[in-house]
């Protein structure tokens, strides 16, 4: 018993840390589609956000994915341009 929950713990937590890029990089291309560009094509932003974050230096990139979605969640689009500036400059939409 305790070896089955040993097991589906540790595939719970190895399943959200690979889901957490994308779903950091689709609540960022959504927030952009929403603030500022009613065209962009969420699902392929949030592939190319995926693919800069793995072609170099890939913790800091996830890193930086992370703490812009952070920034952005539950924020207007004034705020996200007033205060996020700095968290998502630089991350490909």
């Amino acid at each position: 018993m305790m070896l089955r929950t040993l097991t589906l713990a540790t595939a719970l937590t190895l399943g959200s840390l690979l889901t957490g890029c994308a779903n950091d990089a689709d609540s960022i291309c959504d927030k952009r589609q929403n603030c500022f560009d009613d065209d962009i094509d969420t699902g392929a932003c949030a592939e190319r956000v995926e693919e800069w974050v793995e072609e170099d230096d890939e913790d800091d990139r996830r890193e930086r994915v992370e703490n812009c979605a952070r920034c952005i969640d539950d924020r207007t689009c004034a705020e996200v341009l007033e205060n996020c500036i700095d968290e998502c400059f630089d991350i490909p939409s």
